[in-house]
């Protein structure tokens, strides 16, 4: 923009501040309506690519198997106590969430074992492997016949015959545990006691209710409706607990929600709770900076009003762009204000620095509006630069972030631009009316002393510099890598701690590797299904793994079913039904006992040995629990079957990387199979970010220098405005590695960040001495100090801006905050310190003192 464009709209700011402040209220006005409208999306794999193959896989799996479009309800017992009146209460709070609108399912009993005996017994030879099926003829010879007799004679005698009796029924010959050990390993992937028939866990500590809503988690006005319908229904439900739990009652168990529509919830919560918190520190955290710099309560208008009217307008234009913001852009009013207040602290600086010389205000705003006018919209373009470069990433929410603070940063800097010098024509009316001038003091922090000390002794200073920068430069190779999207979510959310606790619970991990197997029919997924599983089973003996599920515990693979009825035809007169069933009578006789209550049992068992047919999905689809419990492991669509193994490692490992052999036995099972889960995505973001924050680096970088060049047609001063950036970042850098500071997907694009934030130094330090090259040593040492003032109180209240980030509940915004903070200081110290040193030493009448 050429200054004499900026003198126009100086002198318009001087006669027309009115109407400039009329329009300026119509718009802020309209943008806050829009604001008002504003939701986020908590979400945090939206932060990352969505077209990538592993990211995608991911995110494919967790909506077609995963837990995540559950709704957990935790009902804690205490401990010691007795169940009955906990299992009564999960039955009637089960019932209420039934009854809700808002609720699709709810599951609570999934049956005991003997629903599971009912199913599976007719079918049970068919689940059975060559060993299974030898211990199943070893119990049926006659002399096993006639122990099994006796055994269930005295176990009826023993104290806990009333609660197994129906199993005993069922299944007199004990076969069920046979085939049960594979089965309930599939139960919702929980760790549960059966015996109970209500998702409970096996220490007795809790029960579990699952219901999926009607919704999807996206909307939080819906999750807050189902939220406050379902802890209605628990209220409701602990009223009624006296009638529950009778005289001996014991304290009423307590509800907690969990899953993610309660996490969602949550994030949003604490994401609206971060941006408040970010704003309210950071404009009060700068305003304190002006007041201290500039000694007078006026000058904090001056920030205030341009601030919040740019932030006002940026999130206006967000609504309109955007509609939904990402969990990452909760950070951009911090950065918006740390950024912000650096244009107006240097324009303030010279109004400041020329009045103080006797100039007018008409010559002051002009000379404000002329050479630092124009850094400013240096400074606002290359810094807005910066930002759109994040726009050549795939990581969503850095892009989203990248457009919306670049965008306000332009608002603000034409906030600047615009409203300050209205402000301040305003505000010399008001005391010329009072027959008074107002104070003008700017505080430099030192940074005048430091500067005249770089002057003076420049080649100590920059020896000094280079020793430094090298020492940096080793620090910073031993910088590690956070590339955990776990270690991305905030802490305190209430729905992670009740997803956390009902894993320990339930023996169960929310972060299992999901293997899924696509094939055209549905028995070459079962068959590539019970191939994985097998091979999963050799994992877990290596201790590769720590467990798996699948499918095949509940659907057998078209050829153990084949080799089972094969086996059936081969022993078809060991396994004669009638005769088996007869001498079980005689054997049941013999011990005094009548063989009528087992009569359901044993028409069972002559149909498992009679079974001449295979079991197929839509024979046990009939039956509604083992229908849910198929949702768990199968997907059909338009193109095929899709089923998935769960591969569970042990706690504390491959959770950067999948296990090498799940890796290969991926590559095995064909192009059919892809393997995911957070620590696949994890070793994605490690390749991905890496590449993408250069790429945003590079394109950041050349950027900036080309904006430079245009503005000072010359490659010196465009290097030289460049220095202060590249050797602060090597500082940064060190820093980070010095304070233990790790990098992560998020903050290692703040080095991106930094060459829009630490060029404004290196470019107002430039045009100062651009402006004082035909002064003497003396004035060119006095300028350069006053602009060194304002890039101390820029730095700092950059800083202070940026440092509110450091509050954010989410690690990789609060990683940011502290990295920008670091990373403006550094940038600052080598602009008021190095460059001066450079500029003495390069225009000589400086080192007088190190020589004498």
């Amino acid at each position: 923009m050429p200054a004499t464009l900026l003198h126009r709209v100086a002198l318009l700011g001087r006669r027309r501040y009115r109407t400039i402040f009329a329009v300026t209220g119509a718009l802020v006005a309209l943008s806050l309506l829009a604001a008002s409208r504003l939701e986020f999306d908590t979400d945090v794999l939206n932060l990352l690519p969505r077209d990538d193959p592993a990211v995608a896989d991911f995110r494919r799996a967790l909506d077609e198997f995963g837990s995540l479009d559950y709704l957990l309800i935790a009902v804690r017992v205490p401990p010691d106590a007795v169940l009955d009146p906990y299992e009564g209460f999960v039955d009637r709070l089960g019932e209420r969430l039934a009854r809700l609108d808002s609720i699709e399912r709810v599951e609570y009993r999934l049956g005991g074992q003997d629903e599971l005996v009912r199913t599976f017994l007719p079918r049970a030879v068919l689940f059975l492997d060559e060993d299974e099926r030898q211990r199943m003829l070893e119990r049926l010879t006659p002399a096993a016949l006639e122990e099994r007799a006796r055994e269930l004679r005295r176990l009826i005698a023993t104290p806990q015959a009333f609660a197994l009796e129906e199993l005993w029924r069922l299944d007199p010959l004990g076969l069920s545990d046979i085939f049960l050990e594979r089965l309930t390993a599939s139960r919702s992937g929980l760790s549960l006691d059966w015996a109970s028939g209500y998702l409970l866990s096996r220490d007795h500590r809790m029960l579990l209710i699952l219901a999926r809503p009607v919704h999807t988690p996206e909307s939080v006005e819906l999750n807050r409706q189902l939220v406050a319908a379902v802890e209605a229904a628990a209220a409701a439900t602990r009223q009624q607990w006296p009638e529950l739990a009778g005289e001996a009652a014991g304290p009423p168990p307590e509800v907690a929600l969990g899953g993610r529509y309660v996490i969602a919830l949550g994030d949003e919560q604490l994401i609206r709770r971060d941006m408040a918190v970010n704003v309210l520190t950071s404009m009060v955290g700068v305003l304190l900076l002006f007041l201290f710099a500039f000694r007078r309560f006026g000058p904090l208008l001056y920030a205030f009003v341009p601030l919040a009217c740019g932030l006002i307008l940026t999130f206006g234009l967000a609504v309109l762009a955007f509609g939904r913001l990402s969990s990452a852009t909760s950070g951009v009013a911090a950065l918006l204000i740390g950024l912000g207040i650096d244009f107006v602290i240097v324009s303030y600086g010279r109004f400041v620095e020329e009045r103080q010389a006797g100039a007018s205000l008409d010559v002051g705003l002009a000379r404000m509006s002329g050479s630092s006018g124009r850094a400013v919209i240096v400074g606002g373009v290359t810094s807005a630069a910066t930002f759109y470069a994040f726009t050549v990433t795939d990581f969503t929410g850095l892009r989203q972030m990248g457009l919306l603070t670049g965008t306000g940063i332009l608002l603000c800097m034409a906030a600047v631009v615009v409203l300050l010098p209205a402000q301040l024509a305003a505000g010399e009316d008001r005391y010329s009316r009072r027959r008074r001038r107002p104070r003008l003091f700017l505080h430099g922090f030192g940074s005048a002393r430091l500067l005249a000390a770089c002057v003076a002794r420049p080649r100590t200073v920059l020896a000094a510099g280079l020793v430094v920068t090298a020492v940096a430069a080793v620090m910073a190779t031993r910088l590690e890598f956070e590339d955990s999207v776990k270690a991305m979510r905030p802490r305190g959310n209430p729905g992670v701690m009740v997803r956390e606790e009902v894993a320990r619970h339930f023996g169960t991990s929310f972060d299992q590797m999901m293997l899924l197997i696509e094939a055209p029919r549905l028995d070459q997924a079962l068959e590539q299904a019970e191939r994985a599983a097998q091979a999963a089973r050799e994992m877990v003996a290596a201790g590769e793994l720590s467990s798996f599920d699948s499918i095949t515990g509940l659907v057998p693979p078209p050829a153990r079913q084949r080799r089972a009825l094969a086996w059936l035809e081969e022993h078809r007169d060991r396994l004669d039904g009638e005769r088996i069933v007869e001498r079980f009578r005689a054997a049941l006789a013999a011990q005094g006992m009548r063989a009528d209550p087992f009569a359901d049992g044993l028409e069972m068992f002559r149909q498992a040995v009679d079974r001449r047919t295979p079991v197929s999905v839509e024979e046990l689809e009939k039956v509604e629990a083992i229908r849910r419990l198929l949702d768990r492991y199968l997907h059909r669509d338009s193109e095929g079957w899709t089923t998935v193994v769960y591969l569970y490692p042990p706690r504390g490992q491959w959770r950067r990387d999948p296990p090498p052999a799940a890796v290969a036995l991926t590559a095995e099972l064909g192009p059919g199979a892809t393997l995911t889960g957070a620590n696949v995505v994890s070793g994605f973001l490690r390749r991905s970010v890496l590449a993408d924050a250069l790429l945003a680096a590079v394109v950041g970088l050349v950027a900036v220098a080309l904006l430079l060049w245009l503005d000072y047609r010359r490659l010196g001063d465009t290097l030289l405005s460049l220095a202060p950036l590249t050797v602060g970042i090597i500082w940064m850098l060190g820093a980070m590695a010095a304070f233990g500071l790790a990098m992560n997907f998020m903050n290692i694009f703040v080095s991106t960040m930094i060459i829009g934030i630490g060029v404004d130094y290196g470019v107002h330090m430039i045009h100062r001495q651009r402006e004082l090259r035909t002064a003497d040593r003396q004035k060119r040492i006095a300028g350069m100090a006053e602009t060194g003032k304002a890039i101390a109180l820029a730095a700092v209240s950059t800083m202070v801006g940026f440092g509110s980030m450091s509050l954010s509940h989410y690690p990789g915004l609060r990683s940011m905050g502290f990295v920008a903070v670091l990373g403006a200081l550094a940038t600052a110290l080598v602009a008021i310190t190095l460059l001066p040193a450079y500029f003495a030493l390069r225009l000589g009448g400086a080192g007088e003192q190190e020589n004498g």
